[in-house]
């Protein structure tokens, strides 16, 4: 949806940026997440969860308000950009994979288009 609001607002002068941030050292896997009945169905969510909060070693999220104001004072800002350690090792394996499905299945594609 924002790759599409981008190209739809362009025409304005609208840039538009998704910022695809990493894990950072925050409280979201501990005292962030409540919920006022636990569903048992989720317990594995919540350990892996609590998991990741004890045994992670990300930095602190003080350096993203002043990466978001270069991002904005950009004449040419990125459509997508990605936060912290993480998302730079798995994201290339991400698009690897949606580059061999879309090509595995380009024969749907073209049948679509009546070809």
């Amino acid at each position: 949806m924002s790759e599409a609001l981008s190209q739809e607002v362009a025409p304005f002068g609208i840039k538009v940026t998704m910022i695809e941030p990493g894990t950072f050292a925050t409280d979201f896997a501990s005292s962030a997440v409540f919920t006022a009945h636990r569903q048992d169905a989720y317990g594995p969510l919540y350990g892996a969860l609590a998991e990741m909060g004890a045994s992670s070693q990300a930095p602190g999220p003080e350096g993203v308000g002043g990466a978001i104001l270069q991002i904005v004072d950009a004449e040419e800002p990125p459509l997508r950009v990605f936060f912290g350690e993480q998302p730079t090792r798995w994201i290339p394996g991400v698009y690897q994979q949606r580059l061999e499905t879309w090509a595995q299945w380009a024969h749907v594609s073209k049948a679509a288009e009546g070809k």
